[in-house]
Parts: structure tokens; C-alpha cells; sequence
């Protein structure tokens, strides 16, 4: 453990030593602040609460959006007066908790707009830097958190909240660096830490500019701002379907997803990749393609035809993919909901066989259930003013689920509903309302679009384009919902549910993307990234210059948005171990992937592919890719000599050397393409 603990000490004193510009430009006012804020405890002028709760920068931490207005804070400074000498009572968990319950009941009565977790984290970090971090938002906390014990094995539980993890975070990080570094300075070298080392690979999330930022949204913060409506956008094979994954499960599960922060990047990838699976499982992810002929019907909700037992043809509302995912979270918790679709799977199965069962209403009045459909309960009450019921009532399988939900909800036949669900819990032991489970939270939910900008936005989205705005969702302060077509039901869209879209920009058979979904998205370019290639080299073959080059040139002969990815070289790297193998995947992937491509770039304009390929450099025509012969006699030949001035560009042309040509085999040909005066290594030969 002392060799962890010096890696600890040498890794924050030569990070705090490297950022003394970060230091000088703000440390200086959390010093000012923490002397004034020891000078006058437990007593607090007007001008010290007024950095505590109210400025939006103090030097310890930013709060930019949602915190306390002017007449807000002014006409509460006595309650945060009160609040604030109970913070500078002890620094405690139950000291903690007892502020969190004062905060709520503030705004209970209305005196606070909102809890303010966030200044609250504030006030705690002013007064005891030692203990507690100025990382006020809570995923930010977590991901270093999980970071700091990863990265330098600190055996920290894990367990508690961001209160309890500060605790012990700060005292594994006190014990192993000692006195040599101060607890402000530690402090503000975790915010960079965090800046630096975890969100440099990370452009999907909103960061702060400032320390500590967040802002506020009235309840506790668990998460940093990931976009609601995000799409990832870049040429092929740049790893944005691979991307997709990451930012589904930190969208779901951000707590689990800040534990793998400080992994290896394999073992990373492997448990985020298991936490995807089980997210899919739950259907708490789900993934679509769109295409050309992909429709509202399929996305939102259209009439399929179905047969019925008697041969008739019956037309039935079918939600589609967006639909159900938005029903699911507004839901709120997969558990549940795959507990309640479980013991109506069981039902219909028990029906199916021919049985039928009595249940009763809410009034005790009995009626009879059957099988009629995949979607249909049959409803035949023994009590009834009809002589002939003939098929009976139908109770639709969505109205339960919609009843479970919400029981203001419009649903047909709503006595016969309320009874089959009375009996679904009694059975099955499902909680009597989502909200009386025990620990229950409302989780969050994403519906992955790959190819988004393939499909026809305004057809496959209709109406409902506006309700996907952030503050449009349900549950916003400027909600929105519509009426659907088909069913007549209200539709909202729920604010836990996040989209995440991916774009090929360089699929030219496309126009330009829909200018309403365009609006409502944030984007974020998955761009090349050469680096991950750096330092592997395949029978000499520098794989980091060879994408340099082919992008180099295809962006200045045609344009950014359609240069190559890195990803089609991932899988060299992967086999890197084995360089005949990693060679043969080399020669595959240039010759059936690359090449094809730069064929749909150019338009089969061979004389610019050899210029990407850089054939036109090659001295030895054994090298060359793509050959270029000159067929002007030929020309001649065949049209004679007046037509010799018209056919002089057209008398080149170029041939594609077969795959079985030695060019494919011969590593010093994909030298050339990046390195022209590359000449034979002893290794190759």
C-alpha cells in the first residue's frame, strides 16, 4: 500500500505543479472565502451568505442555471442565515441529512423554489475542504470518485451517497498524501483531474467551464447534462454506432457507468457492454434503423390487420417502436413493468388453452374472461341487460397497462379493466401502483436511431416532431401533447427518455438533414481519430501516418465529411500480436473496404484514387495499385487522327490491380502510399 500511496502523492504533486495558471486564476478567492467564512461562524454577515448561496461563481464552485434569483435569496436570507449556522455546526452525515430536510421543507412552504442541492454542496465544501470536495454535481463527484479508486487501487466501499463517498474519498486521499499538499489545493486539482483526465475523451456532455459547475434543476442532480436529444455525426467508421453504447448505458445508469471510470480500457468496455445487454434485456434500450420507407405507422402508431378465429378481418391500433418506449418510460421502472407484462403473458397463456375464469368488478359483480386475441381479453358479464353478448366486450391489454399507470387514464370498459388488474396483483404479487414499490426509482430510457438522417423526418415523425423539445416533455413546464389519429388518445412525450441518433455524413444519396429535427438535436461529430493507432506497426507499416495520408488527401480532393475512420483499421490493431494475420486483415480491409469506398467518393475517377493512394508517386509500377496506361494509339487506331486533340485525356486510362497481383502482397506498396522513397526493409525481403 506505500507504493500506491507515493503514486498517489507524485501524481497529484507533479498535476498540481503542472496547473499553477488553473490555481492562480481562482484559488485565490476560495482562500478569501474560506478565511471570512472561519472568521465570522457561527454568525454570517449579509455579504458572506451572499457568496454562500447566491453568487453564481465564488471561487469554490459555479452554479450558472436554476440557482436563487435576487428576491428569492433576499427574502430567505434569514431561514439561510439559520441553515448555514447548521451546516457549521459539525461536519456529519446526520448534520448532512438534517440540512437536506430543512432545504425541503423550505420549499414545502414555498419560501424556496427549489431543494438547491447544489448550494447546498457549496456551503458544506467552503466550510470544510478537508472532508468535503467542491465537485458539487453529483455524477461529476461519482466519475472521480470511482476514478481516483481505480486508477490508484484506494479500496473505497462504494457505498453511500455523495455526502458519505466525499467522506471517504478524502480521507483515503489525506492518508496517502499526507501534509504535503493542502486540502484546497487537492480539492481544486480534482476538478482539473476530472477536466483532464476523464472528459477529454468525453464530447457527448455538456461540461462546465468552472469548477464544481452545475446547474440546478430542483432535484438532486445524479447525472451530468447529457443531451435529451443527441446525434452523433461523422464520416464512416469513426466508431459512432460503437459510441452509441456508452452513451446509452451513462444515460441509463450513470452511477454504474461512473464505476468503470479508471479501467482498463478492454475490462472497461467488457462490463459496459454487459451492462448494455442487460439494459436491452429490460428494454430499457432499444435500438432501429431507419430507412426510405421506414413511416409513422412503424415509429409512433398505424392499423394492422389481423385475422380472427372466425376468418373475419379485424384492423387493431399497433403502437409502434416510439410509442411503447414512451409508454415504458412513462412507466418509469422496467421491473415493474416486465412483472405486470409477465402475469398478462400468463393469463393469456391459461385463456388460450379454452379455460375461462370468473372475476369481479370494483361493485362484486361477476363477468367471465377469455381468450379472444394477442391484444383482447373477451368480456362476458353473467349479469347482463343484453340477451346475446355474441364476442362478448373486449378489455384491451394496453388499457390495463395504461390503467396500472395512471388511473385517470381513458380506457375502454374501465369496470372489466380494473377488475383483471385487481386479480393480475393479487395473484402475482405485483405492488398495487408503481408508486408503492419499495425503493423504486424512475429510471431512464433510450431509443437508439442509427442512420437517422436515412429516413423521411417529417413522415416517420409527424405531428409529434415538436413534443420531442426538452421543454415540450411531459413533466417540463411547457408540456405539450398531442391527440393521436388512429387511437384518439393523448400522447406526451416522457422527459426520461433520451434519443440518441447516429448520421453518416458522408452518404451523398441523402439531402440535406430535415432543418425541424436539425433544431430540436444536439450534435456531436465522431471525427478520425489517428491516435488510437499510434505505435502500431504491421510489417513495417506505420498504420497512424497510412490514415493520415489517405485522409489528407481525400479531404483536399473532395472534403472532410467523407474521409475514412479509424475504426477500419481497429481490427489490425486487435491482431497486432500476429503480424501475418494483422497483415492479411491489412490487405482485406484496403482492398474490400477502402477501395470500394473511394470508388463511391470519386465516382470511379481512378486518376484521383491513385492520387489518394498516392500511385502517382510510385516509381516502381509493381507498387501501384491502381496502373495507368496510355491507350492513345489505340485511340488513334480506332478513331483516326483528327479525333487525336479531343481524345488526349481520354487516351489514359487505368486498370485496378487484380487481387492476386504481388502489389496486394508487398508491404513496401502501402509504405508508398503515405512515404514514397520508402524503399525495401532486410525484415520484408
Amino acid at each position: 500500500m506505500v507504493q500506491e500511496h507515493t503514486d498517489v502523492l507524485s501524481f497529484f504533486t507533479s498535476h498540481t505543479a503542472n496547473n499553477e495558471n488553473y490555481s492562480i486564476e481562482w484559488g485565490p478567492a476560495f482562500w478569501a472565502l474560506r478565511i471570512k467564512v472561519e472568521e465570522e461562524r457561527p454568525n454570517f454577515s449579509d455579504e458572506t451568505l451572499y457568496e454562500l448561496w447566491y453568487n453564481r461563481s465564488n471561487g469554490v464552485a459555479s452554479i450558472k442555471q436554476g440557482g436563487m434569483s435576487l428576491n428569492e435569496f433576499n427574502e430567505a436570507k434569514e431561514k439561510l442565515r439559520a441553515l448555514s449556522r447548521l451546516i457549521a455546526k459539525e461536519c456529519t452525515p446526520a448534520n448532512y441529512q438534517q440540512v437536506i430536510t430543512q432545504l425541503k421543507s423550505l420549499k414545502e412552504q414555498k419560501i424556496l423554489k427549489k431543494v438547491y442541492w447544489a448550494l447546498c454542496h457549496r456551503a458544506f465544501a467552503v466550510m470544510y475542504p478537508e472532508h468535503i470536495s467542491n465537485i458539487v454535481n453529483t455524477g461529476a463527484f461519482f466519475r472521480i470518485y470511482n476514478y481516483c479508486n481505480n486508477r490508484f487501487d484506494l479500496g473505497l466501499s462504494g457505498q453511500g451517497e455523495w455526502f458519505d463517498l466525499n467522506l471517504e474519498l478524502k480521507k483515503a486521499l489525506n492518508q496517502a498524501i499526507g501534509s504535503q499538499i493542502d486540502a484546497i489545493t487537492l480539492n481544486m486539482s480534482l476538478w482539473h483531474l476530472y477536466k483532464h483526465f476523464i472528459l477529454e475523451k468525453d464530447d457527448t456532455v455538456v461540461v462546465p467551464d468552472n469548477t464544481g459547475e452545475d446547474d440546478e434543476q430542483g432535484s438532486e442532480p445524479n447525472d451530468l447534462q447529457l443531451p435529451k436529444n443527441l446525434i452523433l455525426y461523422g464520416p464512416p467508421g469513426t466508431g459512432k454506432t460503437y459510441k452509441t453504447i456508452d452513451v446509452a448505458v451513462r444515460a441509463c445508469e450513470p452511477q454504474a457507468y461512473a464505476r468503470l471510470d479508471g479501467k482498463e480500457e478492454s475490462e472497461r468496455r467488457r462490463e459496459l457492454k454487459k451492462i448494455y445487454n442487460q439494459l436491452m434485456n429490460e428494454k430499457r434500450i432499444r435500438f432501429i434503423t431507419f430507412h426510405q420507407s421506414f413511416g409513422y405507422e412503424e415509429f409512433i402508431e398505424g392499423l394492422r390487420a389481423e385475422t380472427t378465429d372466425d376468418g373475419n378481418v379485424r384492423y387493431d391500433v399497433k403502437p409502434g417502436i416510439f410509442k411503447q418506449i414512451c409508454d415504458d418510460a412513462a412507466f418509469g421502472n422496467a421491473g415493474i413493468q416486465q412483472a405486470l407484462d409477465k402475469a398478462l403473458v400468463l393469463l393469456q397463456e391459461r385463456l388460450a388453452e379454452g379455460e375461462s375464469i370468473t372475476l369481479r368488478t370494483h361493485n362484486g359483480n361477476p363477468f367471465r374472461v377469455t381468450y379472444k386475441s394477442e391484444a383482447v381479453f373477451g368480456i362476458f358479464p353473467e349479469q347482463s341487460k343484453k340477451e346475446d353478448l355474441g364476442q362478448g366486450y373486449n378489455a384491451y391489454l394496453k388499457d390495463i397497462r395504461a390503467w396500472y399507470q395512471d388511473n385517470n387514464a381513458k380506457v375502454h370498459n374501465v369496470s372489466y379493466i380494473r377488475g383483471i388488474l385487481a386479480f393480475l396483483i393479487r395473484e402475482n404479487h405485483i405492488p398495487a401502483t408503481p408508486e408503492k414499490t419499495t425503493g423504486a426509482k424512475r429510471q431512464n430510457f433510450v431509443l437508439i436511431i442509427d442512420e437517422i438522417n436515412r429516413g423521411n423526418i417529417s413522415k416517420i415523425f409527424g405531428e409529434l416532431i415538436t413534443l420531442i423539445e426538452t421543454s415540450k416533455r411531459a413533466g417540463e413546464a411547457e408540456e405539450l401533447s398531442v391527440s393521436l389519429p388512429y387511437s384518439a388518445t393523448s400522447f406526451s412525450v416522457p422527459n426520461n427518455l433520451y434519443l440518441v441518433g447516429t448520421m453518416n455524413t458522408a452518404d451523398r444519396s441523402l439531402t440535406a438533414l430535415d432543418t425541424a429535427l436539425r433544431r430540436r438535436f444536439e450534435f456531436v461529430p465522431m471525427l478520425p481519430d489517428t491516435s488510437l493507432l499510434a505505435g502500431t506497426t504491421i510489417k513495417g507499416i506505420q498504420l497512424e501516418r497510412l490514415l493520415e495520408t489517405l485522409n489528407a488527401r481525400i479531404q483536399a480532393l473532395y472534403d472532410y465529411e467523407h474521409t475514412l475512420g479509424h475504426a477500419f483499421f481497429m481490427p489490425v490493431i486487435q491482431a497486432k500480436d500476429d503480424e501475418d494475420a494483422a497483415f492479411d486483415l491489412l490487405k482485406r480491409i484496403m482492398k474490400n473496404k477502402i477501395l470500394p469506398l473511394l470508388e463511391e467518393y470519386f465516382y470511379n475517377d481512378w486518376q484521383k484514387i491513385r492520387l489518394v493512394l498516392g500511385d502517382n508517386q510510385k516509381q516502381d509500377e509493381s507498387l501501384q495499385f491502381v496502373s495507368s496506361i496510355n491507350s492513345e494509339g489505340n485511340f488513334l487506331r480506332l478513331f483516326g487522327a483528327d479525333a487525336a486533340e479531343d481524345l488526349q485525356e481520354a487516351g489514359m486510362t487505368y486498370h485496378l490491380s487484380h487481387e492476386s497481383k504481388p502489389v496486394w502482397n508487398n508491404p513496401l506498396a502501402y509504405r508508398q502510399i503515405y512515404d514514397p522513397k520508402a524503399i525495401h526493409q532486410e525484415s520484408e525481403e
